[in-house]
Parts: C-alpha cells; structure tokens; sequence
C-alpha cells in the first residue's frame, strides 16, 4: 500500500491498515516462494512410523542392558534428526 493509500483513510485507522497490508503482503510473498514439499503427508507419516518404531527397539534395547553400539547411537541420532525434519516441515 502506498503511502498516499493511507491519507485516504480516517487517522485513527491508518496503523491497522497499515499492519493489515504487511500482513498480506508477507502472506502473498510467502506463497509464492514457498518450497515444496520434500515428502507427501503420507510419506511422511510412514517414514515418522519407522523412525519411531527405530526409537522404540533402541530403548527397549537399552532398557534390557543392552549397549549400543557406535553404529546403533548413530543411527539413533539419525532417526531423532529425521523427526525432527519432518516435524519442522509441518510447523
């Protein structure tokens, strides 16, 4: 909006319509550039699905006194960097 847009509109509304037109102007932006998607809603969860059952056995695993191996804790720390990717995807 330019700035001669706002003299046309009443004094005390002027920073609302003013927010409202940064608002939109963010809203268009960010559609327009938004990156696509890497993975389909339900690859995502399938892939969430098997990092979580991943979880799951390691814990277990260590629950019953088993150590893991450098291999296994890196593979862990992989499943735990994939959740989280795929959950900042959808936030």
């Amino acid at each position: 909006m330019d700035a001669l847009d706002l003299h046309d509109v009443p004094t005390q509304r002027r920073a609302s319509v003013a927010m409202d037109a940064i608002a939109t102007s963010r809203s268009t932006y960010a559609r327009q550039y938004r990156r696509p998607a890497a993975l389909t809603a339900r690859e995502a969860l399938a892939a969430l699905q098997f990092e979580a059952l991943f979880v799951a056995v390691a814990a277990g695993n260590v629950r019953n006194g088993v150590v893991l191996e450098d291999e296994d804790f890196n593979r862990l720390a992989l499943a735990i960097r994939t959740i989280d990717t795929i959950t900042g995807e959808v936030t």
